[in-house]
Protein backbone atom coordinates (compact mmCIF):
# COMPACT_ATOMS: atom_id res chain seq x y z
CA UNK A 1 0.00 0.00 0.00
CA UNK A 2 1.48 3.04 -0.84
CA UNK A 3 1.58 6.12 1.21
CA UNK A 4 -1.17 7.94 -0.30
CA UNK A 5 -3.77 5.82 -0.19
CA UNK A 6 -2.38 4.98 3.60
CA UNK A 7 -2.83 8.89 4.31
CA UNK A 8 -6.54 8.77 2.32
CA UNK A 9 -7.44 5.55 4.67
CA UNK A 10 -6.69 7.36 7.53
CA UNK A 11 -8.64 10.88 6.65
CA UNK A 12 -11.91 8.15 6.05
CA UNK A 13 -10.78 6.86 9.57
CA UNK A 14 -11.14 9.83 11.13
CA UNK A 15 -13.75 11.50 8.60
CA UNK A 16 -16.92 10.24 10.27
CA UNK A 17 -15.87 12.47 13.22
CA UNK A 18 -15.14 15.68 12.01
CA UNK A 19 -14.15 17.49 15.38
CA UNK A 20 -10.83 14.22 15.87
CA UNK A 21 -9.70 15.32 12.17
CA UNK A 22 -9.84 18.92 12.92
CA UNK A 23 -7.64 18.91 15.42
CA UNK A 24 -5.08 16.16 13.91
CA UNK A 25 -4.99 18.62 10.93
CA UNK A 26 -4.80 21.63 13.30
CA UNK A 27 -1.89 19.93 15.62
CA UNK A 28 0.16 18.52 11.78
CA UNK A 29 -0.33 21.83 10.70
CA UNK A 30 1.09 23.66 13.43
CA UNK A 31 3.86 21.13 14.34
CA UNK A 32 5.20 21.97 10.21
CA UNK A 33 5.03 25.96 11.30
CA UNK A 34 7.15 25.54 14.46
CA UNK A 35 9.07 23.71 12.37
CA UNK A 36 9.61 25.83 9.29
CA UNK A 37 9.97 29.11 11.14
CA UNK A 38 12.55 27.09 14.00
CA UNK A 39 16.02 29.11 14.26
CA UNK A 40 19.52 28.60 14.71
CA UNK A 41 20.72 28.49 18.38
CA UNK A 42 23.24 31.01 17.57
CA UNK A 43 24.87 33.40 20.89
CA UNK A 44 23.89 37.32 20.76
CA UNK A 45 27.46 38.09 19.73
CA UNK A 46 27.83 35.71 17.09
CA UNK A 47 24.67 37.06 15.30
CA UNK A 48 25.99 40.56 15.75
CA UNK A 49 29.28 40.21 14.41
CA UNK A 50 27.55 37.84 11.25
CA UNK A 51 26.23 41.49 10.22
CA UNK A 52 24.01 41.69 7.04
CA UNK A 53 24.65 44.32 4.13
CA UNK A 54 21.92 46.91 4.41
CA UNK A 55 21.04 46.44 8.00
CA UNK A 56 22.06 48.83 10.34
CA UNK A 57 24.87 47.96 13.30
CA UNK A 58 23.54 47.33 16.89
CA UNK A 59 26.34 48.76 19.75
CA UNK A 60 25.71 47.26 22.93
CA UNK A 61 26.73 50.05 25.90
CA UNK A 62 27.19 47.78 29.23
CA UNK A 63 28.38 48.49 32.61
CA UNK A 64 32.15 46.59 32.29
CA UNK A 65 31.28 44.42 34.89
CA UNK A 66 28.34 42.80 33.38
CA UNK A 67 31.55 41.62 30.55
CA UNK A 68 33.11 40.03 33.88
CA UNK A 69 30.63 38.46 35.45
CA UNK A 70 30.35 36.48 32.07
CA UNK A 71 34.00 35.79 32.27
CA UNK A 72 33.57 34.70 35.60
CA UNK A 73 30.91 32.47 34.66
CA UNK A 74 32.86 30.97 31.64
CA UNK A 75 35.58 30.41 34.06
CA UNK A 76 33.58 28.30 36.49
CA UNK A 77 31.75 26.37 33.77
CA UNK A 78 35.48 25.09 32.28
CA UNK A 79 36.91 24.55 35.96
CA UNK A 80 33.62 22.04 36.67
CA UNK A 81 34.31 20.88 32.75
CA UNK A 82 34.43 16.59 33.32
CA UNK A 83 32.40 17.18 36.78
CA UNK A 84 28.61 15.85 37.71
CA UNK A 85 26.24 15.75 40.35
CA UNK A 86 26.76 12.55 42.27
CA UNK A 87 27.62 11.06 45.30
CA UNK A 88 30.47 10.86 47.56
CA UNK A 89 30.90 8.95 51.00
CA UNK A 90 32.37 11.32 53.63
CA UNK A 91 34.69 9.00 55.94
CA UNK A 92 36.02 12.34 57.78
CA UNK A 93 35.11 15.47 59.26
CA UNK A 94 37.19 17.35 61.86
CA UNK A 95 37.95 21.08 62.44
CA UNK A 96 40.40 20.58 65.81
CA UNK A 97 44.13 22.34 66.06
CA UNK A 98 45.39 18.48 64.20
CA UNK A 99 42.54 17.83 61.68
CA UNK A 100 44.65 17.95 58.84
CA UNK A 101 47.23 15.37 59.65
CA UNK A 102 44.14 13.80 61.15
CA UNK A 103 42.48 13.68 57.78
CA UNK A 104 45.89 12.81 55.61
CA UNK A 105 46.36 9.85 57.77
CA UNK A 106 42.42 8.58 57.34
CA UNK A 107 43.13 9.37 53.34
CA UNK A 108 46.52 7.45 53.47
CA UNK A 109 44.56 4.47 55.35
CA UNK A 110 41.42 4.54 52.83
CA UNK A 111 43.82 4.27 50.10
CA UNK A 112 45.57 1.52 51.51
CA UNK A 113 42.58 -0.52 51.51
CA UNK A 114 41.00 0.29 48.94
CA UNK A 115 43.40 1.82 45.90
CA UNK A 116 41.21 1.88 43.30
CA UNK A 117 38.83 4.28 44.66
CA UNK A 118 39.42 7.98 44.88
CA UNK A 119 40.19 9.86 47.83
CA UNK A 120 39.90 13.11 48.30
CA UNK A 121 41.09 15.88 50.85
CA UNK A 122 38.40 18.90 51.12
CA UNK A 123 39.18 21.94 53.05
CA UNK A 124 35.85 23.91 53.53
CA UNK A 125 37.22 26.59 56.33
CA UNK A 126 37.35 25.45 59.60
CA UNK A 127 36.50 22.08 58.52
CA UNK A 128 38.97 19.02 56.85
CA UNK A 129 37.10 16.34 55.20
CA UNK A 130 37.58 13.24 53.28
CA UNK A 131 35.46 12.60 50.69
CA UNK A 132 35.46 8.87 48.99
CA UNK A 133 34.32 7.81 45.30
CA UNK A 134 32.63 8.95 42.44
CA UNK A 135 29.34 7.10 42.35
CA UNK A 136 26.69 8.37 39.67
CA UNK A 137 23.67 7.32 42.22
CA UNK A 138 22.62 7.43 46.01
CA UNK A 139 22.22 3.45 45.31
CA UNK A 140 26.13 2.68 44.16
CA UNK A 141 27.29 5.23 46.96
CA UNK A 142 24.96 3.34 50.13
CA UNK A 143 26.51 -0.27 48.44
CA UNK A 144 29.97 1.46 48.81
CA UNK A 145 29.22 2.85 52.29
CA UNK A 146 28.07 -0.48 53.82
CA UNK A 147 31.63 -2.18 52.77
CA UNK A 148 33.31 1.17 54.57
CA UNK A 149 31.12 1.39 57.53
CA UNK A 150 33.09 -1.11 59.49
CA UNK A 151 36.69 0.59 58.94
CA UNK A 152 34.79 4.36 59.01
CA UNK A 153 32.45 3.87 61.44
CA UNK A 154 31.33 8.16 61.06
CA UNK A 155 31.09 7.87 57.54
CA UNK A 156 28.30 8.73 55.79
CA UNK A 157 26.75 10.01 52.18
CA UNK A 158 27.15 13.66 50.76
CA UNK A 159 25.87 14.83 47.53
CA UNK A 160 29.24 15.90 45.34
CA UNK A 161 30.41 17.53 42.02
CA UNK A 162 31.96 14.28 41.00
CA UNK A 163 34.71 13.44 38.25
CA UNK A 164 33.30 11.73 35.39
CA UNK A 165 33.17 8.08 35.46
CA UNK A 166 36.41 6.38 33.39
CA UNK A 167 35.26 4.27 30.46
CA UNK A 168 36.10 0.40 30.98
CA UNK A 169 38.13 -1.20 28.05
CA UNK A 170 35.93 -4.13 27.32
CA UNK A 171 38.48 -7.57 26.68
CA UNK A 172 37.12 -10.86 26.70
CA UNK A 173 39.51 -11.39 29.82
CA UNK A 174 38.33 -8.79 32.25
CA UNK A 175 36.89 -10.71 34.81
CA UNK A 176 35.87 -7.19 36.54
CA UNK A 177 33.81 -6.22 34.19
CA UNK A 178 32.03 -9.36 33.98
CA UNK A 179 31.06 -9.35 37.54
CA UNK A 180 30.02 -5.32 37.48
CA UNK A 181 27.59 -6.49 34.10
CA UNK A 182 26.68 -9.68 36.99
CA UNK A 183 26.04 -6.83 39.63
CA UNK A 184 28.62 -8.03 41.74
CA UNK A 185 30.75 -5.62 43.43
CA UNK A 186 34.19 -5.76 42.58
CA UNK A 187 35.55 -2.30 44.07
Amino acid sequence: MDFSKHIFNLFLTFGKNFSSMKKIVTIVFTMLAVAAFAQDSLSVEEIIARGQEGQGVVVINQDARIAELIERHIAINKANEGKVSGWRVQIYNSSGTNSRSEAQNARKIFLSKYPDVGAYLIYQPPFFKIRVGDFRTKAEAYAFYKMLIVDFPVSYLVTDQINLPKLIESTPNNKDLESLLQGGSNL
